[in-house]
């Protein structure tokens, strides 16, 4: 889960430079989503091979890792968290995926 917990925390220190490393990587996603269309799990799965399913739990505090029948939870650091809370509340449509 070290991989997972690095990478979170250089994302960036405000949800802004969060969403400035999403623009940066192509990383779009859809709002109120938790699992592949969520914008963090989309970046984690692209720059790690991790084998596992990813979501982030309902309340947006935590990221759950599914592999071999087990469920690892890794605490979302506060500015992931406030990122997705304004991404999920339509700040951020530049990072929205466009509909099929």
């Amino acid at each position: 889960m070290q991989p997972i917990t690095r990478l979170l925390d250089r994302l960036g220190a405000t949800p802004d430079a969060i969403a400035a490393c999403l623009r940066a990587a192509d990383v779009e996603g859809t709002r109120d989503n938790t699992s592949w269309m969520n914008p963090i799990v989309r970046y984690l799965n692209r720059n790690l091979d991790l084998g596992g399913r990813l979501e982030v739990g309902a309340g947006g505090t935590v990221l759950r890792m599914q592999l071999n029948g087990k469920v690892r939870e890794v605490p979302l650091p506060l500015p992931v968290q406030v990122f997705l809370d304004g991404f999920h509340r339509g700040l951020y449509p530049d990072l929205e995926a466009a509909a099929d």
